[in-house]
């Protein structure tokens, strides 16, 4: 069964003040266990440093600690978030794994009117058609989405059948896939027994956070800094409406 950890940075919304790109991407490890471990000690260091274990890590919320009223002042980083992120972007690199994006430059997108989740689930399937349509078995974890006000297939079903049909097409057998749709405190909401696959999943989810924020600030900011950090395990990019 193939690990693989989906996230997305940026906003589909297309309001003013939202992002001018969208970066859905996924890390796929050779070892679950590795990235699982190495994400679990780099939150203990955060938490043993000062972070507040209420606040969700993930990249936007350590880049933005220094503004953030519920980071104490104490937080070993608070005014030097590039370090944590510099280290744990470096850290994630070290580990036998593979990225793949997708960028979408929304301002030429044509349907700003399409329902969010719809035009998600479409360019979800743009970056997942691959590892779908190649592994025999996918457990895929996912950022939990509660937005799909729409009577169209919902992520599951809408991946499930197009992965399908281009698996028939090419005469492979049908698709194994496990999709887990958790967030920040999913580990608190579950089954004593389902927490420790659970953990492994928002560990993973968090991984891919990192990636994709790094992603996401070559092009919002034109800052390459922390893509050059993972770029060597980008193994496969697309840029959408460029």
């Amino acid at each position: 069964m193939r690990n693989v950890f989906m996230d997305e940075s940026g906003s589909l919304g297309f309001t003013p003040g939202g992002t001018d790109y969208f970066v859905l991407g996924f890390i796929s490890p050779e070892s679950g266990t590795a990235l699982n471990k190495c994400i679990k000690n780099f939150n203990a260091h955060l938490i043993t440093n000062g972070w507040n274990p209420n606040v969700e890590i993930k990249a936007s919320n350590i880049w933005n600690s220094p503004k953030n009223p519920k980071i104490p002042n104490a937080y070993k980083y608070k005014n030097d978030p590039a370090n944590p992120l510099g280290f744990v972007l470096e850290a994630i690199a070290k580990i036998d794994c593979y990225v793949e994006y997708v960028v979408i430059k929304l301002d030429t997108v044509k349907i700003k009117t399409a329902p969010s989740a719809i035009l998600y689930n479409y360019f979800a399937l743009q970056l997942l058609k691959g590892p779908l349509c190649y592994f025999p078995a996918i457990e895929l974890f996912v950022d939990r989405r509660n937005r799909e006000y729409h009577n169209l297939l919902k992520f599951d079903g809408y991946l499930e059948v197009k992965a399908g049909i281009e698996r028939a097409e090419k005469n492979m057998p049908p698709l194994n896939c496990t999709i887990h749709h958790l967030h920040h405190g999913s580990a608190n909401e579950c089954k004593p027994e389902e927490k420790h696959r659970v953990e492994f999943g928002i560990r993973g989810i968090e991984a891919a956070d990192f990636a994709c924020w790094a992603i996401k600030s070559k092009f919002e900011d034109g800052n390459d800094r922390w893509y050059k950090l993972i770029e060597k395990r980008v193994k496969w990019k697309q840029h959408l409406y460029f």
